[in-house]
């Protein structure tokens, strides 16, 4: 990298202590979920895991995609801050690091309202196996947010986010819905990763007492579909507007 270059950087981006940080909390990251699926156990719980999907499914959440795109975020800023050129234009493009903190903060944010709604799966400690899935829960939804955001507080460069990437935001998870909802009829047993993306689920949640209509059930899927694009997008804004007010004028 040129010494041009070299001035651009803040000093948070030659920290070697948040560069080991940083790759150690990619290695426990992805150690637990190697862990998760080479250990898989169905434990039956009549509201939550009613169903043994299989040990496979795990990697379709968002939640451990976004956790997977982090990780890897981390490992390549982890080599940048060490002083590889090339990963540096990855991992201080303002616009990468934005995308992964939407995905990460988004993640937790649904996984920790689920508990208002009772969504979510109590976090419990009463075996090993239940301890060690309480640990993991708290890794991917409450512990990376906390580092994303953090990072999102000291920007590596002065460089500003664009509104090109603020909307790129919705890319990713518009096809994400849509591979989920086409998949889930063709698995056997039928599986969606999460309970909005089932008509029957969205038709029994918004017209109660009615008899089913799939037309009915995949419009008012549709249209929750451009409400949480938008909310994507409209979360992405704010957490760019945050990292340009924090950037040096």
């Amino acid at each position: 990298m040129s010494s041009l270059a070299e001035k651009k950087l803040n000093p948070i981006a030659k920290n070697k202590v948040l560069g080991a940080f940083l790759i150690a909390v990619a290695l426990i990251g992805f150690a637990i979920i190697v862990y998760r699926v080479s250990n898989y156990v169905f434990e039956y719980d009549p509201k939550h895991s009613p169903i043994d999907y299989g040990r496979w499914n795990f990697f379709t959440y968002f939640t451990v995609q976004s956790n997977i795109i982090a990780y890897l975020y981390f490992i390549v800023t982890g080599i940048a801050i060490f002083g590889n050129g090339k990963a540096r234009r990855i991992a201080f493009n303002p616009g990468v690091q934005v995308l992964v903190t939407l995905y990460i903060i988004v993640a937790g944010l649904v996984y920790n309202s689920g508990f208002i709604f009772k969504l979510s799966p109590p976090l419990t400690f009463n075996t090993p196996y239940q301890s060690f899935i309480t640990v993991m829960q708290c890794y991917f939804h409450m512990f990376m947010p906390a580092v994303v955001i953090v990072l999102l507080l000291f920007p590596f460069t002065n460089e500003r986010v664009t509104k090109k990437a603020v909307f790129l935001s919705g890319i990713y998870p518009l096809l994400y819905s849509l591979f989920s909802i086409i998949r889930g009829p063709f698995t056997n047993p039928t599986y969606y990763p999460y309970p909005f993306y089932k008509t029957d689920f969205l038709w029994d949640t918004f017209m109660k007492g009615k008899p089913f209509n799939i037309v009915g059930a995949y419009a008012i899927m549709a249209v929750l579909l451009v409400v949480g694009i938008s909310m994507f997008i409209a979360i992405c804004a704010i957490i760019a507007l945050v990292h340009n007010k924090r950037i040096k004028k």
